[in-house]
């Protein structure tokens, strides 16, 4: 739809919108680092105006004017309370808008960051997007809480894998648990591509994850949400931070093109807590209210402020409320629908019944442990530490990086010499069917030939792996 011609003005909603063209030379980013200045000289709270990009003109700009401070009204109650089921292949309503029209969510072929200061409506936020996942009997859940705050718990009811916290308790280790997930979902990924380029065309005609093949318990494949709040409580375990990184970043980057989506929330989204290279694999991003223009731009990427995304200027009264960006083509305001501690509990307590009756209840939910056989091996931490786009490494390095993931297994491998180091890695691939082969590279301009691996072996004796614990 066209904008309305420049200087044209009327009544939208419940506020006025106006057109304006800016002098020659100015752009929208002049108006929106302008914006408190343009409040005041309407006389409303800067709340109460909302800037619009004009694709047609770079000197144009929307402005539209609420009657009273939109965010600081409650959205309501999640409609979620009255779904007797939610199809998750589908876009599910997650809050409105700063105009009170319906937002719509989607986890498909995405991962999704959530970030804020303490006690603006984060976790609540996110809960939302995971009741919705299990109000699909279809869907599994990994939950994971880093906080273990009673929000999460009731998910325990219908998730295949959860866990609390990061201090053992009665024998229990959340944080190994949480590896053991990781590596077990890692694992799921790595088969799934493979199964799904081998599917029959009349399957599968583009080699991709359909609802038919989700739902099909044979092919053993649905849809999947993994979910870590207060991940930073995980990612600087001082003992396994560094294996739980890499595993979250694979996943955040392929996982979703295979229908298994991730979601991270943290009220500490800088570098130490929750380092970049985990943040930029997600492909969305919601920040509710942060303390600095730096912050939200480090939630939502760089240049969000430029182009008049900023979480800072999010008020306390604005809980539930954030900037969402890269889950569709708009960029904008949601105000997240509430679904309190009660209503959570009547929520879950319908998705019990539902997966009860599809048969699809799984894991802890059921007290099924991981089987020995998913817990890591040395072809799951080589495959960890392989870098994108890696066709070949040598053994070496390999083992340079296998001692980074994991020394108190792998660190007395770096004590050998270069040749006995690829001799250990050769060692512990055999029984595996992985073999090493000469891998020639060029250092400083001379040829250098030294045993090495291919990715492709990696992945082929995983999906062996996988296949033959599958029809055991």
């Amino acid at each position: 739809m066209s904008s309305p011609p420049p200087g044209s003005g009327g009544r939208d909603g419940d506020g006025w919108r106006v057109v304006v063209d800016l002098p020659y030379g100015k752009t929208f980013e002049d108006a929106m680092k302008a914006h408190a200045r343009l409040a005041s000289g309407m006389d409303i709270a800067p709340t109460q105006l909302f800037l619009d990009k004009d694709e047609t003109s770079g000197r144009r700009v929307s402005y539209w004017i609420a009657d009273r401070d939109p965010l600081a009204v409650p959205s309501g109650k999640s409609p979620l309370l009255g779904a007797t089921r939610v199809d998750f292949w589908k876009p599910f309503p997650w809050g409105v808008d700063e105009r009170g029209n319906p937002v719509m969510a989607t986890m498909l072929w995405l991962s999704l960051l959530v970030g804020a200061v303490p006690r603006q409506g984060k976790t609540f936020s996110a809960r939302t997007i995971a009741l919705a996942a299990a109000l699909d009997p279809y869907v599994r859940l990994y939950v994971f809480d880093g906080k273990a705050s009673p929000d999460w718990r009731k998910f325990a009811r219908v998730a295949h894998r959860i866990g609390f916290g990061i201090v053992p308790k009665n024998g229990f280790d959340p944080v190994q648990h949480l590896l053991t997930s990781l590596r077990e979902l890692k694992a799921d990924v790595e088969d799934r591509y493979h199964r799904l380029s081998e599917l029959p065309l009349h399957v599968c005609p583009e080699g991709k994850l359909t609802p038919e093949i989700s739902r099909d318990k044979k092919l053993n494949m649905p849809l999947t949400l993994f979910v870590v709040d207060e991940v930073q409580e995980y990612l600087t375990h001082p003992e396994h931070g560094k294996e739980i990184l890499s595993l979250m970043v694979y996943l955040a980057r392929v996982a979703p093109a295979v229908g298994v989506s991730v979601m991270t929330a943290t009220q500490k989204p800088d570098d130490k807590a929750c380092p970049s290279e985990l943040r930029d694999q997600h492909q969305a991003r919601f920040a509710l209210r942060v303390g600095a223009y730096q912050v939200s731009d480090t939630i939502l990427g760089a240049g969000s402020y430029s182009e008049g995304l900023d979480a800072s200027k999010l008020l306390k009264s604005h809980k539930g409320v954030g900037l969402l960006k890269g889950m569709s083509d708009d960029s904008g305001i949601v105000r997240t629908y509430l679904a309190d501690g009660r209503d959570a509990d009547r929520i879950l307590t319908r998705a019990v019944a539902l997966r009860e009756a599809e048969g699809t209840l799984s894991g802890d939910a059921v007290g099924e442990a991981p089987a020995p056989e998913t817990s890591a091996t040395i072809l799951d931490d080589v495959a960890v530490v392989l870098g994108k786009g890696e066709a070949k490494v040598w053994s070496e390095t390999i083992v340079d990086r296998l001692a980074d993931l994991r020394p108190d297994v792998y660190g007395p491998w770096t004590d050998l010499e270069a040749k006995p180091k690829a001799e250990a890695l050769t060692a512990a691939l055999k029984p595996y069917g992985v073999a090493t082969e000469q891998i020639s590279r060029r250092v400083d301009g001379k040829v250098v030939n030294k045993r090495g691996i291919k990715r492709d072996d990696i992945a082929t004796a995983i999906t062996e792996r996988n296949n033959k614990r599958d029809a055991g």
